[in-house]
C-alpha cells in the first residue's frame, strides 16, 4: 500500500513527456528511502573498514622483517588489531546484508501486490488481447501507439508478478554498487600508489581496457534480454492456454500437438537463455582474469624500477588487488542488472499504465423490505479491448467507427424486487453485453461521442446503473476453484448450514446428492475437472445463491 500510494502520486507530478518507467523507478526508490540511507551508510563504513585489514597486513610483515630489533608485543598488538577489524568488519557487512535483503524483499514484494491490485482492476475482457492487440472476441483490431500498452494474459501477468519482481529484487541488492564500487576502486588505486609507486599504472592500464568491453556486453545483453523475455511469455502463453483447456485437448487427441509446439517454444526460449548466458559468462570471465594480469603487469614493472622486491610489499599488493577484484567482478554483474531491472521496469510500469474500468455501478444497501433492485439508464457502453485509442481523446473518430465498437445503445432496464428477467435474442444481439454493464465491466460512453475524453460528471446522458444489494453472477462457462463442494458454494465465506442446504436446493444440486453422484466432500477438481458441465453450473450457482446480499 505504501509503495502504491507514493507511485500514485508521483504520477500525478509527472511531467507529461516522463518515461512511466522512470516514475515507477522514481517510487520505489522514495518507498525505500529511509532502508536506502541506512544501507548506503553501513555500505560506505564497511568500504572504510574493508581498507584496513590490507593496512594492517603491511604492518605486520614488516615487523616481522625487522626480526628481534622490535619487540614481541608488537607484532602480537598488530596481529590482535587486524582481528579486531575483521570482527568489526564482519558485523558491519551483515547487518548491511541483512537491510539489504529486507529491502529487495520488501520491494519485490510491494511490486507483485501492485501489479496484483491492478489485475483486479482490469476489464476480464481486455486480458483477451494478444500482443499485436487483435482481439479474441474478433472485435476491431486497434492501433497501438506511443505511450499505449497492449493488454496482457494472465500468463503473462503471472510472468510479470515473478519473473520481472525477482529481477528488480535482484537490481536492488546491487543498488549501491554503482557509487560503493567506484569507491572502494579509488580507495585500492590509492593505496597500491603508495606502496608501489608509478608502476600501479600498468596495472590500472589492463584495469581500464576492461570499461569498453563492460560497455560492449551491456549492449549486447539487454539486447538479448529483451529476446529472452519475449520468448519466455510467448511459452508462458501457449503453456497457460494448454493447462486451462486440457480437458479439450484430451478430448480431441491434440496433447501431442500442443506438446510439440509448446516444446518448439522452450527450446527458443532456452537458445536465447544460452546466447546470454555465454555473453554473461564471458563478461565474468575477464572480470575475474583483469585483477591477476594487472598485478603481474604492475609487479613486473615495479621489479624493473630496482626497488627492493619483499614480502611486505608483495604480499600487500596481492591483499589489494584481491580487494580491487570484488568491486571489478561485480560491475558486470551490475551492468547486466541494470539492463534486466530497465526491461523490467518498462514492462511494468507499462502494465500499470494500462486503463482500467471506469467505476459506473453504485451499489447500495438493500431495500427496507429486504429486496434488491437493478436499475440502468442512458446505457452506453464500449468494449473494453477498443478503448484504449478511443478513450484517449486524439483519435475519436467517426460516428461509424463508435458504432463498430459499441457494446450497447441506449439501453435502460429496471428490475424490481421479486421479478424474474429473461433476455432473449440471437447471436451477437447484445445479451452477454447487457449482463456485463450490469456487473461493471464495460466501459461507460457519453451519447455524444465528443464527450469520450471530457470529465462528464454532471453530464446528463452519461450511463448509470444503480444496484441495491450485491450481485451474484454466473457466467457461461462455470469456474470453480480447486476443493470439495462444500468449499466451493461456501468460498471462503462464514459456514451457514441452513442458507447452504437452501443454496443446493434452489440450484437444483439436490438430487445429484440425493443419489449419491456426488456428496458434500466431492472434490470437484482442478477447475471442476471431476464434474460434469451440468454439475459445475449448479455448483456455480448455488455458489451465487449462498451470498445472502445479493
Amino acid at each position: 500500500p505504501k509503495l502504491e500510494t507514493i507511485y500514485t502520486k508521483c504520477r500525478e507530478k509527472a511531467k507529461k513527456n516522463e518515461k512511466a518507467s522512470n516514475i515507477l523507478a522514481k517510487a520505489i526508490l522514495k518507498s525505500q528511502k529511509q532502508t536506502l540511507i541506512l544501507t548506503g551508510v553501513l555500505r560506505l563504513l564497511n568500504t572504510i573498514v574493508q581498507a584496513f585489514p590490507s593496512l594492517l597486513i603491511a604492518r605486520l610483515l614488516r615487523q616481522i622483517e625487522a626480526g628481534n630489533s622490535i619487540r614481541a608485543i608488537e607484532p602480537l598488538r598488530s596481529a590482535f588489531v587486524l582481528v579486531s577489524v575483521l570482527s568489526v568488519k564482519m558485523i558491519i557487512e551483515n547487518l548491511y546484508f541483512h537491510n539489504v535483503v529486507k529491502c529487495a524483499s520488501e520491494v519485490r514484494g510491494s511490486v507483485g501486490g501492485m501489479i496484483f491490485d491492478k489485475s483486479l482492476k482490469l476489464s476480464s475482457g481486455s486480458v483477451s488481447l494478444d500482443n499485436s492487440g487483435s482481439s479474441s472476441k474478433g472485435k476491431k483490431k486497434t492501433t497501438k501507439k506511443k505511450g499505449t500498452s497492449s493488454a496482457m494474459g494472465s500468463g503473462e501477468v503471472v510472468n510479470l508478478m515473478q519473473s520481472d519482481a525477482t529481477t528488480l529484487e535482484m537490481l536492488t541488492l546491487q543498488l549501491h554498487t554503482i557509487w560503493d564500487g567506484a569507491l572502494q576502486i579509488s580507495i585500492y588505486t590509492a593505496l597500491l600508489y603508495k606502496y608501489l609507486g608509478t608502476s600501479v599504472i600498468w596495472g590500472l592500464g589492463v584495469l581500464l581496457t576492461t570499461i569498453p568491453i563492460n560497455s560492449l556486453t551491456l549492449r549486447i545483453l539487454n539486447r538479448l534480454s529483451k529476446k529472452e523475455l519475449e520468448a519466455k511469455d510467448a511459452r508462458m502463453r501457449k503453456t497457460t492456454e494448454g493447462v486451462s483447456n486440457m480437458q479439450l485437448l484430451k478430448l480431441m487427441s491434440w496433447e501431442n500437438i500442443f506438446a510439440k509446439d509448446i516444446q518448439r517454444q522452450r527450446d527458443e526460449e532456452l537458445k536465447r537463455h544460452t546466447k546470454r548466458g555465454a555473453v554473461k559468462a564471458l563478461s565474468q570471465a575477464i572480470s575475474y582474469s583483469a585483477p591477476t594480469v594487472s598485478l603481474v603487469a604492475t609487479l613486473s614493472a615495479y621489479a624493473k624500477t630496482g626497488k627492493p622486491v619483499v614480502a611486505s610489499t608483495i604480499f600487500t599488493a596481492i591483499s589489494l588487488f584481491n580487494q580491487l577484484r570484488f568491486p571489478l567482478f561485480f560491475y558486470p554483474m551490475l551492468i547486466d542488472a541494470i539492463a534486466n531491472g530497465k526491461n523490467s521496469l518498462r514492462r511494468i510500469s507499462s502494465y500499470l499504465e494500462s486503463k482500467e474500468i471506469t467505476q459506473y455501478v453504485d451499489c447500495k444497501p438493500k431495500l427496507d423490505n429486504g429486496g434488491g433492485r437493478v436499475e440502468m439508464s442512458h446505457g452506453n457502453f464500449l468494449w473494453p479491448a477498443t478503448t484504449t485509442e478511443s478513450i484517449s481523446g486524439e483519435d475519436v473518430g467517426s460516428d461509424k467507427e463508435c458504432r463498430e465498437q459499441m457494446a450497447l445503445c441506449d439501453a435502460s432496464m429496471s428490475v424490481q424486487p421479486g421479478e424474474v428477467v429473461a433476455v432473449v435474442g440471437g447471436v451477437g444481439s447484445g445479451k452477454t453485453a447487457l449482463v456485463k454493464s450490469l456487473i461493471g465491466e464495460l466501459t461507460p460512453l457519453p451519447h455524444n461521442p465528443q464527450l469520450i475524453a471530457e470529465e462528464y460528471g454532471s453530464t446528463a446522458d452519461v450511463p448509470r446503473v444503480t444496484a441495491h444489494g450485491s450481485i451474484s453472477y454466473c457466467a457461461q462457462e462455470a469456474w470453480l476453484p480447486k476443493g470439495t463442494i462444500r468449499e466451493s458454494i461456501v468460498f471462503g465465506r462464514e459456514y451457514d448450514e441452513e442458507r447452504y442446504l437452501g443454496a443446493i436446493y434452489s440450484a437444483g444440486l439436490d438430487d445429484d446428492i440425493a443419489s449419491s453422484t456426488l456428496s458434500h466432500d466431492t472434490d470437484v477438481g482442478e477447475d471442476g475437472s471431476n464434474l460434469s458441465g451440468g454439475q459445475r453450473a449448479r455448483v456455480a450457482m448455488a455458489r451465487a445463491l449462498y451470498e445472502k446480499n445479493a
